[in-house]
């Protein structure tokens, strides 16, 4: 497999680019540091595999993944990131990463996604699943308006900007939010 390393840390870049090579798990065939550098190389390179981190100094690599999508439709996309939180793997999950790794997982847990990708199939690290089914349970105890409304909070839109494009009483969609809110308090664990 042809990989191409995209994380803005370099001596984290330099560490996984080894042991790649050392574990045989494919050929690193690039390295970028940021969304820009990502960009250019995906597009000259057309990799096998990217292994892409979230944060960059000039954008997160879950919105750039559309667009890369569009420049090599056949590149599988695996998520390796320090970022371990719920909507972080849904947000990958729904922008079509084919797999998500966390960092503290280990060598071996990225040699087990390697294989599974070179195999075409997704990938997901045990933690990422549970991250997963914490936001599902989250939103299974919520009514399908409020999941609406919930999903247009987390778009950014204000309780007015809710209220006029699903036709509600600015009133009715704040009481929605305090639903939203009250209920996954109370589905979520104490840490």
């Amino acid at each position: 497999m042809r990989i191409l390393i995209a994380d803005d840390h370099r001596l984290v870049s330099q560490g996984i680019e080894q042991f790649i090579a050392d574990s045989g798990a494919g050929e690193v065939v690039g390295v970028a540091y940021t969304i820009k550098e990502i960009k250019e190389q995906f597009s000259a390179l057309q990799p096998d595999v990217l292994l892409l981190d979230v944060a960059f100094p000039d954008g997160d690599g879950i919105d750039a993944i559309p667009e890369l999508r569009k420049l090599c439709k056949s590149t599988r996309i695996v998520m390796l990131t320090m970022y371990g939180e719920p909507n972080v793997v849904r947000r990958a999950m729904e922008q079509k990463a084919d797999g998500f790794v966390l960092k503290g997982n280990g060598k071996e847990e990225l040699i087990e996604a390697l294989k599974a990708i070179g195999e075409g199939e997704k990938y997901l690290s045990k933690e990422a699943k549970e991250l997963l089914g914490k936001n599902e349970e989250m939103t299974a105890t919520l009514s399908p308006r409020e999941r609406e409304i919930l999903k247009l909070i987390a778009d950014g839109k204000t309780t007015t900007e809710i209220a006029d494009s699903l036709y509600l009483a600015f009133e009715t969609v704040h009481s929605y939010t305090k639903i939203c809110v009250r209920n996954w308090v109370q589905s979520t664990p104490p840490p």
